[in-house]
């Protein structure tokens, strides 16, 4: 019963940290401003963010299987969306290592979903320890680069 109730915790702390990760959108040919970037990558988080609060809180095994089939793919998504974003020359390297820990993090989603299936929870646990790390790579980011509703 420990075992089971760690890593439905795990899960929701996963689902806390594809909130954190969850910004993105298109971005056309010409590199964005400062506020036209964090304002397209907040109202893709703001997307994502509603879908997060749609599929609830998992209680159970059954149900984090059914909240990471919903969301993985809307993440993916994001992640996918993020990149086509043209950040100012200025803050490139700082989108890019942001894209970077979300792909990450996307794996890391499709990897639990996986151990899920599997009742795996050793492994779950790992994943999710390896997704709290991320999301503590992710924070500054978000700050720097103005992404207050990715950091929500």
């Amino acid at each position: 019963m420990k075992k089971r109730r760690l890593g439905i915790m795990g899960l929701i702390a996963i689902g806390a940290l594809l909130v954190l990760c969850s910004c993105g959108g298109s971005g056309g040919g010409k590199r964005l401003t400062k506020a036209q970037f964090a304002e397209k990558a907040n109202a893709l988080c703001v997307t994502f963010n509603t879908a997060e609060k749609a599929a609830g809180n998992p209680s159970s095994i059954a149900g984090a299987i059914t909240y990471f089939e919903k969301l993985t793919p809307l993440y993916e998504k994001r992640v996918a969306n993020l990149e086509k974003l043209k950040p100012p020359a200025s803050e490139e390297a700082d989108v890019k290592s942001l894209i970077a820990i979300e792909k990450n993090e996307a794996s890391l989603a499709k990897q639990l979903l996986a151990a899920l299936k599997k009742n795996d929870t050793t492994k779950a646990n790992e994943l999710v320890a390896s997704g709290n790390s991320n999301s503590t790579k992710a924070k500054p980011l978000y700050k720097r680069l103005g992404l207050t509703e990715c950091s929500k």
